[in-house]
C-alpha cells in the first residue's frame, strides 16, 4: 500500500456535485481523488491514503455510513478522517454518524468558508495526535448509549442540538439529549476556557501553537504554551511578528519563512535563534488552516 497522506478524497455517485466538490478544494489548494460509489472508494484505499475523505451519504449500493464504518474499523485506514456530507437533518441521522465514528458531519446546502474551515480543523487536530499530544476524550449518554469523543468531534453533537431544536422537544428523550449535549458543551467551555471552537483544541494542547497570518509572520492567537516559550504573556504576543520574538539569522529565517509560506502542505523545518537573549534550537511545524475565515498558519514549536 503506497501512503501519500495529501489528496482528498471525494466519493460522491453524482458528477456535478464531484465537480463542485473538486473546484472548492482546488481554490484552496487541496487536490482531490474522486470515487463515485463506496465500494470503488475502497479499491482505491487499497492502493492510496488520503488524508480526509468526504463522503455523501445517500448513494446506491454502499452508503456513506458503511464506508465510514468500513474505514474506521480497518487497522491500515482508521486514521483517515471521515467527513460526511449529507442533505439528512434528522437527530437519528447524526447520531448514526457517530455510531461509525465519523469525524465530522455537514448538512447540504453548505457554507464553503464551513466546509473549508471544518476540514482544516479537523487536519489540524489529526496532526497535533499524530505528534504524540494528548487530547481530551469526552464522554456523552446519547439516547442510553455512551460515545468517547475527541473535541473536534464536538462540530456534530452541535449539530445534533440544532437538529432537536427543529424537532420541537417532540419527546422526552430528545428532551434528554438536549440536556446532555448541554452538559458536554459546559464541560468543554470548563476544559479549555475559551468561546471559539478552534481555541478550544489548541489550548487543550500540551505544545507550544501560534496561528499566524501569513509570511510577515503576525500573530493572531496563542495556546498559554506560548507564554512559557517566549517569557512574554498572550496579549503581548498577539499581534506582533513571530520575526521580532525569536531572532534568526538570515538562513534561519528563510527556513521559517518557507514553512509559512506554504498554500496547502505541511511543512517543518529546525531552526536556530535566539529568544531574550537565549540561545535556543526549535523543531517548527507549519499546517494551513482557516482561521476567522481566513487563510492562515498553525506553527507549532517545540524546543529541541
Amino acid at each position: 500500500m503506497v501512503s501519500e497522506e495529501k489528496d482528498i478524497l471525494i466519493v460522491e455517485d453524482s458528477p456535478t456535485q464531484v465537480e463542485y466538490l473538486r473546484k472548492i478544494l482546488r481554490d484552496y489548494g487541496y487536490s482531490s481523488l474522486v470515487a463515485l460509489s463506496g465500494e470503488e472508494a475502497l479499491e482505491l484505499l487499497k492502493t492510496k491514503i488520503p488524508q480526509l475523505v468526504i463522503s455523501d451519504i445517500i448513494m446506491p449500493g454502499m452508503d456513506g455510513y458503511e464506508l465510514c464504518r468500513r474505514i474506521k474499523s480497518d487497522e491500515k485506514l482508521k486514521n483517515i478522517i471521515v467527513l460526511l456530507l449529507t442533505v439528512l437533518s434528522e437527530p437519528k441521522d447524526i447520531i448514526k454518524g457517530l455510531e461509525v465514528e465519523a469525524d465530522g458531519f455537514i448538512i447540504k446546502p453548505f457554507d464553503t468558508k464551513y466546509l473549508i474551515s471544518t476540514i482544516q480543523f479537523l487536519l489540524a487536530g489529526k496532526e497535533l495526535r499524530r505528534l504524540g499530544t494528548i487530547q481530551s476524550v469526552l464522554e456523552i449518554n446519547i439516547l442510553g448509549r455512551k460515545y468517547r469523543l475527541y473535541p473536534t468531534q464536538v462540530q456534530i453533537l452541535n449539530l445534533l442540538l440544532m437538529s432537536y431544536e427543529k424537532n420541537l422537544e417532540r419527546n422526552e428523550e430528545l428532551k434528554k439529549l438536549k440536556d446532555e449535549i448541554k452538559r458536554l458543551n459546559e464541560k468543554l467551555k470548563i476544559l479549555y476556557e475559551k468561546d471559539k471552537e478552534y481555541d478550544y483544541l489548541i489550548e487543550g494542547i500540551p505544545l507550544p501553537i501560534l496561528v499566524i497570518k501569513d509570511i510577515s509572520g503576525k500573530i493572531l492567537t496563542s495556546n498559554s504554551y506560548v507564554s512559557v516559550l517566549l517569557k512574554e504573556k498572550k496579549e503581548e504576543i498577539v499581534g506582533k511578528s513571530i520575526f521580532d520574538i525569536i531572532k534568526l539569522a538570515p538562513l534561519e529565517l528563510a527556513k521559517l519563512r518557507e514553512v509559512l509560506f506554504s498554500p496547502r502542505e505541511r511543512r517543518g523545518c529546525i531552526i536556530k535563534g535566539n529568544i531574550q537573549d537565549e540561545e535556543i534550537e526549535l523543531e517548527c511545524i507549519g499546517i494551513p488552516i482557516i482561521y476567522n475565515e481566513n487563510p492562515a498558519i498553525q506553527l507549532t514549536i517545540k524546543k529541541i
